[in-house]
């Protein structure tokens, strides 16, 4: 029970992920991110706007507008959809003050041009590269939630994890979600914020834990406890739920698994970084 109490109170202390409220007019580098895709970053492109995990570069950062509508700004330059039909992408064009320029945040967190135009994901999906467009507002019911927040990148790592257990053994995926030997290759490195609690992710997925028989996952990215780990000092990955990764044997077969945390070596893992060619 010490040890869950310990992770309970050191979860509990780590600081989310700063939210400007609506209408605040943040003048700095924030990001837009999809409400249910959190450290899923709009991010220009010469192909226009596209959904990317957040890296910290300045095709992600954009200024907001305050309390009246306003431009989204890159640079010097302001987002604004491009040609017409019903999913016309985001540019960053050269700033004119027209209707298509001025963006108005509401309390849904909906993102609304003077022109009727809502950004959008197309599909909601988590797959990097998915197109995000400026469509028409829905007549009924809410357009696409964002939220704009800041993001530190300074304790953002690519990396693998290595079994303390089973040492040269990392989390990867091949045919699944399994131990394999410990490579450099993009099947075994996971992004995830070594400083603060957030999502872990893998081929433009998400790992989740705490589902059936504990089973630890790949899917779509969702802001929901069982998506949210943290790598403690003592080597345990848990997530919101308070639950670690752990590696268990089953009928001779390696499997990893969502399980009450424990101080066992099962439970423990190594950041261990790739090898710069």
């Amino acid at each position: 029970m010490r040890i869950v109490a310990i992770l309970v109170a050191g979860l509990s202390l780590l600081a989310a992920p700063a939210v400007a409220q609506v209408g605040s007019g943040v003048q700095g580098r924030m990001t837009l991110q999809p409400e249910r895709l959190p450290g899923m970053c709009l991010t220009l492109s010469d192909a226009g706007s596209v959904s990317m995990p957040c890296d910290g570069t300045e095709r992600q950062f954009f200024v907001t507008p305050g309390l009246e509508p306003g431009p989204i700004r890159n640079g010097g330059k302001c987002l604004a959809p491009r040609g017409t039909g019903y999913y016309p992408q985001l540019f960053a064009e050269t700033c004119d003050g027209s209707p298509a320029q001025s963006w108005t945040m509401n309390a849904e967190g909906e993102l609304r041009s003077a022109a009727g135009r809502c950004i959008s994901l197309m599909g909601q999906v988590s797959a990097s590269g998915t197109m995000i467009f400026g469509g028409e507002c829905p007549r009924e019911g809410q357009a696409h939630q964002w939220k704009v927040r800041y993001v530190d990148f300074t304790n953002v790592v690519e990396a693998s994890l290595e079994s303390k257990a089973r040492p040269g053994m990392c989390i990867g995926h091949d045919t699944g979600v399994g131990l394999y030997p410990c490579t450099d290759n993009y099947g075994q490195v996971i992004s995830l914020d070594a400083k603060a609690i957030g999502q872990m992710r893998l081929k433009s997925s998400c790992f989740s834990g705490g589902y059936a028989f504990g089973a630890l996952r790949l899917g779509d990215c969702r802001d929901e406890p069982g998506q949210k780990w943290f790598v403690m000092e003592t080597g345990q990955v848990v997530n919101a739920g308070v639950q670690c990764i752990e590696l268990v044997n089953e009928n001779g077969r390696d499997v990893l698994r969502t399980n009450a945390c424990k101080l066992i070596p099962e439970q423990q893992w190594v950041l261990r970084m790739p090898k710069k060619p």
